[in-house]
């Protein structure tokens, strides 16, 4: 007997019995759609996860002046580590670093000299907190950020006029600013645009200290993704770092400084050296240090983090799928009961056992992968719901269905094997007198 008609067969004995084939299919059915719908969910959310920190540059390198003795900067303890992580914060002590603690110019110029064939940007900025500019009736208040050149870079930026700002500016404490579009909209009023603003100033205070600024770039801004855009939003103000320090009386020294790798350097190595150049400033500070962090970093560690629930959640789902094929077992036993007479018709006119036992376990099969394959649409069709409710975009996977296809016909072969084996071994004789 050809496959075809033991497929044949399969569905007749099916068509039958529908309602009995649907509650046999059911755990299949709810199994396979929980960790296919488990698994769409988690890919969606990984994959926009990936976007938005793409979007801030995977490649960007954060340095930071940390504590040696910081329990989380030291990165020395695990989520599973909590009781040794708890004594640690409890004798850690926090100190605010000096300015001789904190990065300074000399080692940055030191470092980009060095490095120049590696790096694609450095920027330093400080945030010296909100502050308000008022005109007339119109009022307009952001973030006041003192930042290097390489800002632009870094934060893609698109300048609709004028220019960011520069060493210069910095070394020669130039009160210069760098709005967006929004600002200007704010303190000028709809009617002014990027062009009219340039050269035109704002004051200002920050810390009580009185600020005249002189706007020389208007830049494009862009909210990020799912932020509402509100009429007051807060806009970043950026003026050279030198001039900040000089104009709010600050001491200078950097305690965060971000780097750019290019795109044709290992960024592993590329942290490495980093952390292996700046330590040695620190070699000798008996309480901070530089530590080195990625945006890359980040993403594969949330993604590390995401894998195991969904493996996690996938393998608690998984459990009905053990049901399913328990009651595809039981319901195979039952139809052999209730075919022995056909057993043995089919045995007395010449079916060999292998036959008999091929055709029963064809049926499992079919069982099984008809419910794997609703569970699939099922699946996919609740993790996409699932994933658009979160603003996720859908992401389904292909080989998740593909072996959730595979994986229930598997499951009609294992649990399908004993009763179908039974069949095989039928008596013709006995069977024939079966009722």
């Amino acid at each position: 007997m050809s496959i075809f008609e033991n497929v044949r067969l399969a569905l007749t004995s099916l068509q039958a019995n529908k309602m009995r084939a649907l509650l046999t299919m059911l755990g299949i059915i709810i199994g396979i759609s929980a960790v296919i719908a488990i698994i769409t969910v988690g890919d969606s959310l990984s994959g926009s996860l990936a976007k938005e920190m793409s979007g801030f540059g995977a490649r960007n390198v954060t340095l930071s002046v940390v504590q040696k003795d910081d329990p989380f900067a030291s990165g020395s303890f695990s989520f599973e580590d909590s009781e040794e992580m708890d004594k640690a914060l409890e004798s850690f002590e926090y100190k605010e670093p000096s300015a001789s603690d904190l990065i300074s110019d000399a080692m940055l110029q030191e470092y980009q000299k060095k490095f120049a064939s590696q790096l694609q940007a450095l920027a330093v900025n400080e945030s010296f907190g909100t502050i308000n500019a008022v005109s007339g009736r119109h009022k307009a208040s952001g973030q006041l950020m003192g930042v290097s050149p390489g800002q632009l870079t870094l934060d893609k930026m698109t300048l609709l006029a004028g220019r960011f700002v520069t060493d210069a500016d910095s070394v020669n404490h130039r009160a210069v600013a760098v709005v967006s579009d929004r600002f200007v909209t704010q303190y000028f009023g709809n009617k002014a645009t990027p062009e009219s603003a340039l050269g035109k100033s704002f004051k200002t205070d920050a810390s009580g200290i009185p600020l005249r600024l002189y706007i020389v770039g208007v830049y494009e801004y862009k909210p990020p993704a799912g932020q509402t855009v509100t009429r007051n939003l807060d806009t970043n103000i950026y003026i050279p770092v030198g001039s900040a320090f000089q104009l709010l009386q600050r001491d200078g020294g950097y305690q965060t400084v971000t780097l750019q790798s290019r795109e044709d350097v290992n960024n592993q190595i590329f942290m490495d050296r980093t952390r292996e150049f700046f330590n040695s400033f620190y070699s000798h500070n008996p309480n901070f240090t530089v530590s080195v962090s990625s945006l890359d970093d980040i993403v594969k560690s949330m993604n590390k983090m995401t894998q195991s629930v969904k493996l996690g959640i996938s393998a608690i789902a998984a459990i009905s799928l053990l049901v399913g094929g328990i009651g595809v077992m039981n319901i195979m036993m039952v139809s052999v009961t209730e075919r022995t007479r056909e057993i043995g018709v089919r045995m007395a006119l010449g079916a060999k056992g292998r036959v008999i036992l091929f055709q029963f376990i064809v049926e499992a099969i079919i069982i099984c992968l008809i419910g794997g394959l609703i569970g699939v649409i099922l699946g996919v069709g609740l993790g996409s719901a699932g994933a658009m409710m979160m603003h996720y975009p859908v992401k389904p996977s292909l080989a998740a269905a593909l072996v959730a296809v595979l994986f229930s016909m598997a499951i009609g072969v294992f649990f399908g094997y004993y009763p179908a084996k039974r069949a095989a071994r039928l008596d013709p004789i006995d069977a024939l007198r079966y009722e």
